[in-house]
């Protein structure tokens, strides 16, 4: 989750670093969407359609292709976290607020994005900002200001807290299922990585000295376990390798906050990345993805 703040034009929100290494490829962000709102989260359906989770529409909303417009396909208070299903339908996160945990209030909702039925399938949780969801049907959800990560097992039961060793927000599971990984905002800000079969973390990587503050936001990860990250205050998308190196694949973003890697056979590219804002932008990066 990022704060409710908008801006306009391309300058980052805070003064960045002249030294982040640039990652080679990468083509200068492309706008396909611009409008007043807050996007959070961004994934992509078994239909190739873009989805967005609308900060100030309450929503969920589909882009069908690279030059068409956002439009509702779902009602969801406070929507957070996205995860795609096999089956065409996805899980969306609600009660994304910074109060969630005091009840807690926050749900897992599936919606069938070609028709807006959804259904609740998960209480209880603490933030659902992040979601990621496992092959075998396991479901984690997180908050970045409680330090709880949720996980929902395959028939609803929810344990809440399963990781509480710090708070989290954008998650992405590695390609085996083995890694869960998680970005922390604020604290220790880093990247950790957290063993799914016993809940022992390590940190994977940190912001070079002088980015603490760049506020990690969404996460995804690519076939080969290439994370892609939001710097929310640098205004800067990373991707950082296996061996923990990092670079940028964009910079002069304001604040910047869920991302995906594109799909195959989609109108949406799999080399590329998508990034949307808090500004009401969602951009493609061209090139972020390297050929394995």
């Amino acid at each position: 989750m990022a704060a409710l703040v908008l801006g306009t034009g391309s300058a980052s929100a805070f003064p960045v670093s002249p030294t982040t290494p640039t990652c080679g490829g990468a083509g200068a962000p492309r706008t396909l969407v611009a409008q007043p709102s807050a996007f959070e989260a961004v994934a992509f359906d078994r239909d190739g359609r873009m989805l967005l989770s609308n900060a100030f529409g309450n929503s969920v909303d589909a882009v069908d292709a690279p030059s068409a417009q956002p439009h509702p396909v779902a009602t969801v208070p406070s929507p957070g976290g996205l995860a795609p299903l096999p089956d065409g339908t996805v899980l969306a996160g609600s009660g994304n607020s910074a109060t969630a945990f005091l009840a807690p209030a926050a749900e897992l909702r599936q919606l069938n994005p070609a028709t807006g039925a959804q259904q609740v399938v998960a209480r209880g949780l603490s933030m659902a900002n992040g979601v990621a969801r496992a092959a075998d049907g396991t479901v984690y959800a997180s908050s970045d200001v409680e330090p709880a990560i949720d996980r929902i097992a395959p028939d609803g039961r929810v344990e809440r807290g399963w990781y509480r060793a710090s708070t989290a927000n954008g998650l992405a599971l590695s390609p085996d299922g083995r890694t869960l990984y998680a970005n922390v905002s604020t604290g220790d800000p880093s990247i950790v990585a957290i063993d799914t079969g016993t809940g022992e973390s390590r940190v994977h990587f940190r912001p070079p000295p002088g980015l603490e503050w760049a506020f990690l936001d969404d996460l995804d990860i690519d076939d080969a376990g290439r994370l892609y990250t939001n710097a929310f205050l640098a205004g800067q998308t990373w991707r950082v390798d296996p061996d923990g190196s990092f670079c940028a694949v964009a910079t002069g973003l304001v604040f910047p906050a869920g991302i995906s890697v594109g799909t195959e056979g989609s109108p949406f590219a799999a080399d590329s990345v998508y990034v949307t804002t808090y500004s009401g932008s969602v951009f493609e990066i061209t090139g972020a993805v390297p050929p394995r």
